[in-house]
Formats: structure tokens, C-alpha cells, sequence
């Protein structure tokens, strides 16, 4: 049987290879330009590749393989096959293959007719997948090019009887126009351009190692684990609960630091949120008139935080830009014009009541939660930007010095879950800012024990008042404060704070798996964009050369394959820089793969 569908095929390419024989002489003889691979301008390609058409029915074909198939209902889902963006995904995969195939025949390598034949006879089918992420192939059931069972651990076999397991040439006949809607000759074609793709890929891969050495260090670095303890030591923080700054200490950094206020001070002119005499500005913590008593007091706290960081020296724009629930004027810094008259009565009351400069000393209620409003001053803007870049410059400092004093103390021998907690300990609590409350709107429903509670204070003016159990907030309970986390388990390949520039990560995992103990405090304190974290190593285990030997073998080929996939991803990588102006995808014949997703449909683009 190999041999007739061997000759068969051979007889299919030797007739074909006559007729395009004589169709290349016309061309060659009477084509102005003729030495050009490309497309005829009526054919419709997926896309080209330095003037190459690649085919639609390639795609299609493709798509027609890989699309998901519901377990349950075995039907197609396009939706989820939209969804993943497949049709792009298999695009990619066909440019790359074209861009294999040319450095392939640039090198010399060519596919038999014998190799296709081979290829079909074993049952296998081969589809492109885009080599820069290996897992997104092996969760499409592609494995080295091939449909693969990992089940079995092979590759699929299509065309084979089930109950033989031998090629049966009538059932590949009758599944490949069912399956793929490919002639013997188109597929053919299809699977001598993947075979050619693949031997580029496998020579690609061929010259890869693995030393023994390198393998045990690999060993070493991805078995060996640790976790750390950490406090971050976050600005923000200091600026809710630090003290309010003095015009004098103001002043006379802003003086040392003239250029960069100026030059912020210019910006912050043009900039989106910039004062304008008379305008209002505001913040919204959204929270419904409906919601819990608990709700609102979460809310409360919000904008209770806001206030705060605005009186300590965050100007109220930037804060607005921050925290504000306001889509629509958020990005202008809460600005929302001179003009009252559409707004709700108690915002309007409270807008049209402050002068230049002046913020509402309380949380305004209305139906959309609650408000601070301030009225634009311009005439501040210099003395507010100076106060901004001082108090978080500030912060910074402060960060950095109460790192440095959880360490002292974490390395006199408390926890370091006690240190922190003894700093927090010289906080003041912020006082939670009183309600103007719209009398118009329904009391919410209290929480178990909130109204009850013989502590209770009523909050509001007039209407029905807030009912809470509290009035501040404890700077330990504050989303800001430090405290002590412990790190998922690491390798030291790991970013366990992933805060951490790459310096100061290199210092932590080389603190992990170097020579310290368990409980041992890092000496360096490590510096995030903004927060400073104090580390000490809770465990690690080491991983050893015997353990090693055991599993040395297993390992090494898995370490292989993966350098293997790198080193393709990156060949590849380079090959699409080097075309991308060369690549031109058809967007028209694309549309139909697109779109809103929708329900999961059982129709497919045609």
C-alpha cells in the first residue's frame, strides 16, 4: 500500500511539475517581471511575505483544525475561537513559517516527495504556530509542528484505521475534504511547506547544549527555594498621618530647589487640572444612598484620606487625579466649571458658599456619595506646587528613616511584626471628617452593633445622621500602613517583591540562597519606585548535587527543550524585525475571523 500511494504521489508531482515547467518558460520569456515571486493582483492572500501570497485555504485550513470544540456538544466555537484571537494567532504562525521556508532554501534545504509521502502515511498533520511562546502551542495540541495526543505522548494519526491502525487511503480521502476541505494535491503542498519549515526550526535547535555543569547549576537555582519577610515603607502613609508642614521648612527647601519648582510650577500651568479663577473643583467617593452603615463608613474613610493628604500638601488636583469616582472630571484634576446651577442642591449650597481658595470642611452627601469641594484660587498655585514636591520629598525621607528604624529594631531581636507595629504605635489616628447630610435621602440600614453600640456617635447636619461606632482611623488599619508580609516560596529565578528594581532584586536573592540564616535581617534596605522595604529571610531550603543526580537525566532534557524554544523564539524574533515592512496582512479578508465575540456560534467564517 506505501508503495502505490507513494507512486501516486510522485506521478501527481512529476505531471505537475511538466505543467508548471512550461507555464515558467512563458513567464520567464514574456513576464517584465519575471525573477519576482509575488502575488497576481485579483488574488486574494491572508497576507504576503516579501510578495508571497500566503494562501486563504491555508488559513482556512488551519483555523478548521485548531478552532476549540466543545466537549459536551462536540460543536465549533467560534466565539471562544474570537475570543482568543486564533485566526490572528494562526496568521503568525503562517508569516513565520514563510520566513523558515525562504531561510531554509537560502541555506539549501529542500522536502522530498518521499518525506510528504512518509508524513501522510504515518497519519500525521502539521500546522504552523508562532514559536516566541511554547505553551501557547502545547495548549492548541501542537507540539514540534505536529497535532499531538499527550495522552500518548505521539503525534495525532488522521488516516489511519482505527481498528488496524494502518494508513487506509479511503478514509484519508473522505476526512481530508471533511476536515480540512483540501484536494490530495493542495495538501500536499500544505505539508511539504510545514515539513520545510520544521527542518529550519529542528536546525535552528540542532546546535543547542546542555552541559552537564550548567545543567547543575540550572538544578540548583530553580530547585532551591526561600521566603522572605517584608514591611514596605510606603510615602503615602507619612503624608496622610505625617504633621502639616510649616511655610517656614517650605520655604526654605523650595529655595534650594528652586530650578525643579519653577520648572514644576510651569508645567503644572498648562497642565490638565491647572486653577482657574472661580471654577470648582471636587472629589467623589461613590457610595449608595442605599448602602450599610459600614459601606458609607468605608466610603467616609476614603475621602477622609483624600482631605488629608490635600491639608498635608498633595495639591487637591493631583489628589483628585488619584481618588476622585468622577470619570468625567477626574482627568481635569475634579474641575467642573463656574457654573452650579445643574448640580444637586446640596452640592450647588456647598459650591456656591466657599471663596477663592477655600475647601469644604466636611463631606458633602448627595445621591452619588460623598463630596469635597474646593473653589479654584490661581493666585495659590506656586505656594501649593512648592508645598506638593516638599512634603513628598519629605515622605520619601521618612520612608527611608522609618525603614532604617524597623531594621534597628527587627536586629535587636524583635520580630518583625513587633517593630512594626511599636512604630505604627507613634502615629496619631486621623479623626474621620463630619457629614453634610442631604436630608432628602434615606437613612442607611445600620450594621450589627453599629448603632446599638454604646460608643456610638451620630454624624451629620440634619436629615437622618450616619449612625458609627467609630470616629477615626487608627493608622494600623490604614491601607497605607506598613506591616510585615511573608513571600510566596521562591527559586532564584523569582521576583519576590516585584516592586523591586532589578538591582536591588539581585540583592535579595542573592541574601536568600547565599550564606544568611533563617531570621537573619538583609543589612541594605531595598528601595521600590517610591517605598522602602525592610527583609528578612523566614526559610530556604537548598537543593543539593545528590538530589541532582536522581532526577539528572529528566531534568536535562527538560532544560534542553527549553533552551531549545528560546533559542527559536529568538531566531524568529529576528527574522520578523528584519520583514516587518515587507509583511503585509490582507485586514479586508481578517474581518470576518473578527469582532465581538459573542455567544459561542457553531457556523464558521467563510
Amino acid at each position: 500500500m506505501l508503495d502505490i500511494f507513494r507512486n501516486k504521489g510522485l506521478g501527481s508531482v512529476v505531471t505537475g511539475a511538466m505543467i508548471v515547467a512550461t507555464v515558467l518558460v512563458f513567464v520567464i520569456q514574456f513576464n517584465p517581471s519575471a525573477g519576482k515571486t509575488s502575488a497576481k493582483l485579483s488574488k486574494t492572500c491572508a497576507a504576503t511575505v516579501r510578495g508571497t501570497c500566503i494562501e486563504p485555504k491555508d488559513h482556512r485550513a488551519t483555523y478548521s483544525i485548531l478552532i476549540p470544540v466543545d466537549p459536551h456538544t462536540h460543536e465549533r466555537m467560534v466565539g471562544r475561537a474570537r475570543s482568543m484571537h486564533l485566526a490572528d494567532t494562526i496568521l503568525d504562525g503562517l508569516v513565520e513559517r514563510q520566513l523558515l521556508i525562504e531561510e531554509a532554501s537560502r541555506l539549501g534545504l529542500t522536502v522530498s516527495d518521499e518525506e510528504i509521502t512518509d508524513s501522510i502515511f504515518n497519519g500525521w498533520m502539521r500546522v504552523s504556530i508562532p514559536s516566541d511562546d511554547p505553551s501557547l502551542g502545547y495548549s492548541m495540541g501542537v507540539k514540534d509542528g505536529f497535532l499531538f495526543n499527550p495522552y500518548e505522548g505521539k503525534p495525532l494519526q488522521f488516516w489511519h484505521d482505527p481498528k488496524t491502525h494502518d494508513f487506509d487511503e479511503t478514509i484519508y480521502k473522505r476526512n481530508l475534504k471533511m476536515m480540512v476541505d483540501c484536494s490530495e494535491i493542495e495538501y500536499r503542498e500544505w505539508q511539504g511547506r510545514e515539513i520545510l519549515a520544521q527542518k529550519m526550526r529542528d536546525l535552528v535547535k540542532a546546535p543547542v547544549r546542555v552541559s552537564d555543569a550548567e545543567s547543575l547549576e540550572s538544578y540548583l537555582g530553580e530547585k532551591s527555594s526561600a521566603q522572605v519577610s517584608s514591611v514596605e515603607l510606603n510615602p503615602e502613609f507619612a503624608i496622610v498621618f505625617g504633621e502639616v508642614p510649616k511655610d517656614a521648612d517650605v520655604d526654605a527647601w523650595a529655595k534650594e530647589h528652586d530650578k525643579d519648582v519653577q520648572a514644576a510650577i510651569t508645567a503644572r500651568k498648562t497642565d490638565l487640572g491647572a486653577p482657574v479663577a472661580g471654577h470648582l473643583k471636587h472629589i467623589l467617593i461613590k457610595v449608595s444612598p442605599k448602602a450599610s452603615a459600614g459601606e458609607k463608613i468605608a466610603a467616609l474613610e476614603r475621602i477622609t484620606r483624600a482631605v488629608a493628604r490635600v491639608k498635608h500638601g498633595e495639591t487637591f488636583s493631583e489628589v483628585a487625579k488619584v481618588v476622585s469616582m468622577d470619570d468625567g472630571s477626574k482627568p481635569q484634576g475634579g474641575d467642573v466649571g463656574d457654573k452650579t446651577d445643574s448640580f444637586v442642591t446640596p452640592f450647588k449650597v456647598a459650591g456656591d458658599a466657599l471663596k477663592a481658595g477655600e475647601m469644604t470642611e466636611k463631606a458633602i452627601e448627595t445621591q452619588y456619595g460623598y463630596h469635597v469641594l474646593l473653589r479654584d484660587d490661581p493666585s495659590r498655585l506656586e505656594r501649593d506646587v512648592k508645598r506638593e514636591l516638599y512634603v513628598k520629598s519629605k515622605a520619601v525621607d521618612w520612608a527611608k528613616d522609618a525603614a532604617g528604624k524597623i531594621q534597628a529594631d527587627t536586629k535587636s531581636g524583635k520580630s518583625l511584626d513587633d517593630a512594626t507595629k511599636a512604630y505604627l504605635a507613634t502615629f496619631k489616628p486621623l479623626a474621620l471628617l463630619g457629614v453634610v447630610h442631604d436630608p432628602s435621602l434615606a437613612a442607611p440600614e445600620s450594621d450589627a452593633g453599629s448603632a446599638s453600640d454604646a460608643s456610638s456617635t451620630m454624624i451629620g447636619d440634619g436629615g437622618a445622621p450616619l449612625a458609627i461606632a467609630k470616629q477615626e482611623i487608627n493608622p494600623a488599619g490604614d491601607i497605607a500602613a506598613p506591616h510585615s508580609i511573608d513571600s510566596a516560596s521562591f527559586n532564584q529565578g523569582a521576583d519576590p517583591i516585584p516592586a523591586l528594581g532589578a538591582a536591588d532584586n539581585t540583592k535579595l536573592l542573592a541574601f536568600a540562597f547565599g550564606t544568611a540564616k533563617d531570621g537573619e535581617v538583609l543589612p541594605e534596605l531595598l528601595q521600590g519606585a517610591q517605598s522602602t522595604y525592610v527583609v528578612v529571610l523566614k526559610q530556604h531550603k537548598q537543593a543539593t548535587p545528590e538530589e541532582f543526580k536522581k532526577d539528572r537525566d529528566a531534568y536535562t532534557e527538560t532544560l534542553l527543550v527549553r533552551k531549545q524554544a528560546e533559542a527559536l523564539a529568538t531566531y524568529v524574533k529576528r527574522l520578523k524585525e528584519a520583514s516587518k515592512a515587507e509583511v503585509k496582512i490582507d485586514d479586508a479578508y481578517m474581518a470576518q475571523f473578527h469582532g465581538d465575540a459573542g455567544p459561542e456560534e457553531t457556523d464558521e467564517p467563510q
